[in-house]
Parts: C-alpha cells; structure tokens; sequence
C-alpha cells in the first residue's frame, strides 16, 4: 500500500509534520517494503489554500491513505471525496509513524483536527509605535502634518 505522511525532511527518520498544508516534504511510502519517495510541497509557502493545494497533489500521487499531525477541514474534504483515508499521527518519525500504520495502532479520522489556517501563522502586529498622525508625532523626528 501507498501511504503519504506530512514530514519535516525526506528520510524516514525524520519528524513527521504537525501540519499538513505547509509541510516542507512528503514522503510517499510503501508500507510493504519501506522504500519511500520524497516530494516537495508546493503550496509550503502558499498565501492561502495550502491545504487544498497538498490535498489535490496527494489525489494526483496516488496515495491510498495519508498521515499526518493535523488536517484542516478545507485539505479533509478534498481526501475524504478522493476516498482516501486520513490518520492522526502522534510525534515521532515518519518510520514509527508507518510502522503504527502497518500495526493498525492508529485509527482514520473522519474530520479534520484542526480548524482553517492552522499552519498559516499571523503576521502579528508591527514593531513601531504605530499611532499614526504623521511622522515622528511631536517628537521631533518629523515635521508634522503638513
């Protein structure tokens, strides 16, 4: 079987990512012999609908489940309606995580464990002072409005 885990590197001793849509790789892996295959996620830095973006590449790779930390609901909908299963993993590598597969210790999920945006991240607010009223604001950096 070809499953597709969320992962931090491409080798199968590295973490598996807690997120799905902005995960740096996926490693396709066959459960029977343990080879793996490593493809970069494209939508890692995508300014919106990652999810989607990774959900559609694993349809088009043929993945027969996916693992991973966490799905979002907008990733969960493109899987579940290409009838694929998704299993939560917890931390670890991806090699145990496939192994728990193979061992039927992890169980499929039937929603997503995270909400939208998830791994997206804010941009928080800014370092300046931020009150507005023009340069400086009476400090004498500036000439005021004008």
């Amino acid at each position: 079987m070809q499953v597709i885990v969320s992962s931090t590197g491409d080798s199968l001793d590295a973490q598996v990512s807690p997120i799905f849509g902005r995960c740096m790789v996926f490693l396709l892996v066959n459960t029977d012999t343990m080879d793996a295959r490593a493809i970069p996620n494209p939508a890692v830095s995508a300014p919106g609908g990652a999810g989607v973006q990774a959900a559609q590449l694993v349809v088009r790779e043929g993945a027969e489940a996916v693992i991973s930390g966490n799905l979002g609901p907008n990733a969960m909908g493109v899987i579940a309606a290409a009838g694929i299963p998704f299993y939560s993993a917890p931390a670890g590598t991806v090699r145990e995580a496939v192994e728990a597969f193979n061992a039927g210790s992890l169980q499929p999920e039937n929603q997503a464990t995270v909400p939208s945006d998830y791994g997206k991240g804010g941009t928080g607010a800014g370092g300046g002072t931020g009150r507005g009223m023009g340069r400086g604001m009476g400090r004498g950096m500036g000439r005021g409005r004008m």
